[in-house]
């Protein structure tokens, strides 16, 4: 597939900037064939890794006008649905680097939600049948809804309003599962198939020793996923993270399947 970013900002002072747009070169499900990041003039940028593994680009960018353009020909794996059988880890069988997806975080308070995830989804289910009884809730009982949430509301806040977008539905998603000690992570990326397209989000599940997609912005499997990050929560994987305040001027994602042999061919 083909996707491309871009977006321009208006910034009223010299400010430093981390922009996350650019998927793993190679990971599990996916392998970057080409890819290409144009930015306005920096005085400083470099590319860097955070401490989750994602790839990040810092810059400090003068005061006036700054836009990146992002684009990457990426051949990727169907996205697979949750493995009906895929079984729960013990807390002390799960990996150091997996423990802090089982904790409370910013945008996903999990200790207020244990009463309220062990009435709803505690009995009578485990592993991937618990989590997709998580999944199926949230994709019935949240309104997919514009302006109805902000980028202050935690899922503690959706599950009341019943109502957000994709980073919603993801931070409840999150929320319930660590819950219930089922370590469950935040994920941006691209997503083929959206409508309108855009920056997406979803959720990452931890069964049977693997990490899983979960999106209940969907009832169903969405055809392709190919994250950008992975975090405790939207906070660690924010698109443009400013030091300063800026304006957004204009964004837009594209994401489009293309055949196998142009994918090939790319390389060429």
């Amino acid at each position: 597939m083909v996707v491309s970013a871009t977006a321009d900002y208006d910034l009223p002072v010299e400010t430093f900037l981390l922009l996350m747009v650019e998927p793993r070169v190679q990971a599990e499900t996916h392998r970057v064939v080409r890819e290409s990041l144009r930015t306005t003039p920096t005085p400083f940028a470099r590319l860097d890794v955070d401490g989750w593994g994602n790839p990040l680009r810092r810059f400090l960018a003068p005061k006036g006008f700054f836009c990146f353009d992002f684009n990457a020909t990426i051949e990727t794996e169907p996205n697979s649905p949750l493995p009906k059988d895929a079984a729960e880890t013990a807390p002390q069988q799960l990996p150091v680097d997996v423990l802090p997806f089982t904790l409370p975080s910013r945008y996903c308070p999990s200790d207020k939600l244990i009463a309220f995830a062990g009435s709803e989804f505690g009995t009578g289910k485990s592993g991937a049948r618990k989590v997709q009884a998580v999944v199926d809730w949230v994709n019935a009982k949240i309104r997919y809804e514009y302006n109805t949430t902000d980028a202050s509301t935690g899922a503690d806040e959706v599950l009341l309003k019943r109502a957000g977008v994709c980073r919603d539905f993801a931070h409840l998603a999150v929320a319930l599962c660590r819950a219930m000690s089922l370590p469950a992570r935040y994920v941006s990326g691209y997503c083929l198939g959206l409508d309108p397209p855009d920056f997406h989000a979803w959720a990452q599940v931890y069964l049977a020793g693997a990490w899983h997609n979960i999106d209940a912005t969907f009832a169903g499997t969405r055809p392709a996923l190919v994250p950008i990050a992975v975090g405790r929560d939207a906070a660690d994987v924010s698109l443009l993270t400013l030091w300063s305040p800026a304006t957004v001027r204009e964004q837009s994602v594209s994401v489009r399947e293309i055949p196998e042999d142009d994918v090939l061919s790319a390389t060429d």
